[in-house]
């Protein structure tokens, strides 16, 4: 894995469409828990449990560091992703069994806010002195504020690994203010491996070998690829994927944007991308309604067997094997594969989604150090990683997956250019949606005119003074 010196997340892109697949779907990956749910659990009433394993019991304990202490305090924890389902419900109960140890006398109150109202709140809480002593949140601005404590000599931060490191929305000023809780990419192709085995066809290295696999498929009878364009994020998934490994051909293109070097409208890789979807849609290779569905009905083409492939995030292992139950289709393995440039190059984005920190102003400063510690631990975050179809963001955990498309995930990030900002980093959303709107367009079968990207010029220098470059 070649980790390249950028050091913004792809316009929060990989953040925000975990976020929204999930608000989205109506998969057990979803938000299935109400909207607004706020639970205390008492540590005194769990039985921790017994650790099979000494060895990770014991290096649980030496995280977690300090003594059992018998002080009575309620601690708060804010998530806007802690729902119902089992591996979140397994991860609350490992830190309040793990806790329980610690501080038996100690009480984990989980103020839970589902979906992005969670991040207005939290602001406000900040502003008013009212936010939760640890936080889990999105967004480097949380940091950059002033809102969360450096944890830079906290004991879990030298186990973190290349990724977690350099990962965007946990550091800043050459500080580490929160912990990365897995590394998850910002999205890929999946495919049926029962049709690719039927026609004979292998993963796709190379941009003409998406377009002669799409060949085949469609003359199978199949949609090759199904898109949830109604859902515009996913296509903003697909385009900065594909426009990451183009972009390689140019890393500083994001900056010579910004810097009005290069125009959005003149640039080749840019239009590049766009003709390739031009290209596509021309072909046939989209589902005719890609436009008019969303991302959830575009899974269920795709777990139907009706189409071969889907552009989607970490999330669709177990969003298929829902879908599939719950559809009563013929259940069928996925395989997994990155886009790549023409001359076969791949770039992968990759960073956290969900990050944890504690508020600066906490008055249970040590506490929720030791909370955070424990967190790191093997068996706590482990878990957690597998259910989030994360990669792991430390040196000594392991993460284990049911689904061995995972495996073919971590092979590509292996084996890509990893980078943590595009274009998208270094333009106004303004302009973001203009891009988007075209796409959408183009996608729609009208012919791609690269005057059509002035608008999205327009809107750069209209609102440039909104963004703020990623850190050279």
């Amino acid at each position: 894995m070649k980790l390249k010196g950028l050091s913004a997340l792809a316009g929060v892109l990989l953040l925000t469409t975990v976020m929204s697949a999930c608000g989205n779907s109506n998969n057990n990956e979803g938000n299935t828990a109400k909207n607004n749910s706020s639970t205390t659990t008492d540590t005194t009433t769990n039985t921790a449990a017994t650790n099979d394993t000494s060895t990770n019991e014991a290096a649980t304990n030496e995280a977690a560091a300090p003594a059992t202490n018998d002080k009575e305090f309620t601690i708060r924890v804010g998530a806007w992703f802690l729902d119902d389902r089992p591996h979140m419900v397994a991860f609350k109960k490992s830190v309040e069994e793990g806790y329980a140890k610690l501080y038996p006398k100690a009480k984990i109150q989980w103020d839970v806010v589902l979906g992005a109202t969670y991040f207005d709140k939290l602001k406000a809480q900040f502003a008013s002195g009212s936010a939760p002593d640890v936080v889990f949140y999105q967004g480097v601005d949380f940091a950059k504020s002033g809102n969360l404590l450096d944890l830079s000599a906290e004991p879990w931060v030298p186990r973190l690994n290349d990724g977690g490191q350099k990962d965007f929305q946990t550091h800043a000023d050459g500080k580490t203010f929160g912990v990365p809780m897995g590394l998850s990419i910002g999205g890929g192709v999946w495919y049926n491996k029962k049709i690719f085995s039927d026609l004979s066809i292998n993963p796709p290295k190379t941009t003409q070998e998406l377009f002669d696999a799409a060949e085949k498929i469609k003359g199978a009878g199949k949609t090759p690829i199904t898109l949830g364009f109604k859902d515009q994020w996913t296509a903003q998934l697909f385009f900065t994927n594909w426009m990451s490994s183009y972009q390689l051909a140019d890393p500083a293109l994001g900056k010579k944007i910004y810097d009005g070097e290069v125009k959005l409208n003149e640039d080749p890789l840019i239009q590049k991308v766009y003709t390739n979807f031009e290209t596509m849609k021309s072909k046939g290779y989209f589902n005719k309604n890609a436009i008019s569905i969303d991302w959830p009905q575009s899974g269920q083409m795709f777990a139907s067997g009706e189409a071969a492939m889907i552009v989607q995030g970490p999330w669709m292992p177990g969003a298929n094997v829902d879908n599939i139950t719950k559809g009563g289709f013929e259940p069928f393995d996925i395989g997994y594969f990155p886009l790549a440039n023409d001359e076969g190059k791949v770039a992968m984005g990759l960073g956290s989604n969900e990050a944890l920190g504690i508020n600066a102003k906490t008055e249970l400063m040590q506490e929720s150090k030791d909370l955070i510690n424990l967190m790191t631990t093997q068996d706590i975050i482990s878990p957690f990683m597998k259910g989030d179809g994360a990669l792991t963001s430390f040196t000594d955990v392991t993460v284990k997956y049911d689904d061995p498309a995972m495996d073919a995930v971590q092979e590509a990030v292996a084996n890509s250019t990893v980078v943590t900002s595009n274009i998208t980093s270094y333009i106004p959303t303004s302009a973001t949606t203009n891009m988007l709107d075209l796409l959408t367009k183009v996608v729609s079968g009208i012919k791609f005119n690269p005057d059509d990207l002035k608008a999205a010029q327009s809107s750069f220098e209209k609102d440039k003074a909104t963004v703020t470059p990623p850190a050279e």
